[in-house]
């Protein structure tokens, strides 16, 4: 096995064992034209070519999953999914994903569920899709139904009809935000009346984000033409 820096051989071994200092830095430059084999970063995002000239996007995700559940407060204003946030940064695009479990064990006052998106970062774009399937019964159980929602803005939307009952929810989020300037951005819900106590997001609830290019234009990586 060998390493090609810059158009020299480095170190070779028979073995197939390269060894590497920790951490390997790869300073950022302009993409060069893809080929085979190439691992890149343009300040941006970081990319590896594993065949041809298809070049593809290696996402470095910020990530984070719930070990013990969170549990919200009895309120109709907005809060967060997680006891955390995330920071972007200016001017970038972001893919994200998520899988929440957000439950409430006890019966509640009527009331209805909205999903929206918070924190300092300003924002030039979002577009998200949620599918929500809902149960009066804790898992592991049976959802014979899934609803959802689409939306282009950070503002909250219903996900949900008005219920007075136990209710066991997942939410599965896709979608692609693109920041204009950098700062927090925080997946959150929002409920149309008290609920008479709080919501709990359930222990394996995760989201992840990651950069996929640099905001104002489309954003093309591979053999796209």
């Amino acid at each position: 096995m060998s390493i090609i820096i810059n158009g020299t051989s480095g170190v070779s071994s028979s073995s197939g064992a390269l060894p590497l200092a920790a951490p390997l830095s790869i300073t950022s430059a302009a993409l060069i034209t893809p080929a085979a084999g190439n691992l890149e970063y343009d300040g941006t995002s970081a990319y590896f070519t594993p065949i041809g000239s298809q070049r593809g996007i290696v996402p470095g995700m910020q990530y984070y999953r719930l070990n013990t559940a969170y549990v919200g407060t009895n309120t109709t204003a907005a809060q967060a999914f997680f006891n955390a946030n995330v920071t972007l940064s200016s001017s970038t695009v972001y893919e994200f994903e998520a899988l929440i479990y957000h439950f409430k064990a006890t019966s509640s006052t009527s009331h209805s569920t909205n999903i929206l998106f918070g924190g300092t970062a300003t924002i030039n774009n979002i577009f998200y899709q949620v599918l929500n399937a809902a149960s009066s019964s804790a898992p592991p159980q049976y959802d014979s139904g899934v609803t959802g929602l689409i939306s282009n803005s950070a503002a909250a939307v219903p996900i949900s009809a008005v219920i007075a009952t136990t209710i066991y929810r997942s939410f599965r989020f896709n979608g692609t935000v693109s920041i204009n300037s950098g700062g927090t951005f925080i997946p959150q819900y929002s409920f149309s009346n008290t609920p008479g106590g709080g919501y709990s997001t359930g222990i394996g609830s995760y989201f992840a984000i990651w950069p996929v290019g640099t905001s104002g234009s489309n954003i093309s990586v591979g053999t796209w033409a």
